[in-house]
């Protein structure tokens, strides 16, 4: 339900940054994992002729990060990610990042790789651009591939 903005969240009206800081806090905090609540708690049971309602008392999204593809497509058996699901994986990609970098140079110069990028610096201080987020990940990328 919390924290919301501008908080790192996974509600449905935040920005993508926002889904995917959730992770990049994460690793600042030297977490080494992320257990989500739920990834499709609906207000009930869905049906191909069923509105897909949130459930009451919950930000909306909260709780959803996939939807029944019978729904979008009737007879499909596959899910359907949200853009939620795909913010927490690329989020996901970040965290990996940043353990290459500090399983390299350390944590310290993973910790100052997030302000030196202008990334993350706290839950209420971190970029809205992916382009920020993008040159993190080349300048892991120049430090950490192999020599030809």
């Amino acid at each position: 339900m919390g924290p919301s903005d501008p908080h790192p969240n996974w509600h449905l009206g935040m920005r993508g940054t926002q889904h995917r800081a959730v992770l990049w806090r994460v690793w600042k905090e030297g977490g080494t994992g992320f257990l989500y609540w739920g990834a499709n708690c609906y207000e009930k049971a869905l049906t191909p002729s069923t509105e897909i309602r949130f459930r009451r008392g919950l930000p909306p999204g909260d709780g959803v990060l996939y939807y029944p593809g019978e729904v979008f497509t009737p007879g499909s058996t596959v899910p359907v990610a949200s853009v939620r699901l795909e913010r927490l994986l690329s989020g996901m990609q970040d965290f990996e990042y940043l353990q290459l970098y500090s399983s390299i140079f350390g944590r310290l110069a993973g910790l100052a790789l997030l302000e030196k990028t202008g990334m993350y610096y706290g839950p209420e201080r971190y970029t809205h651009e992916h382009a920020t987020v993008e040159s993190m990940r080349s300048e892991v990328f120049r430090a950490c591939r192999a020599p030809l």
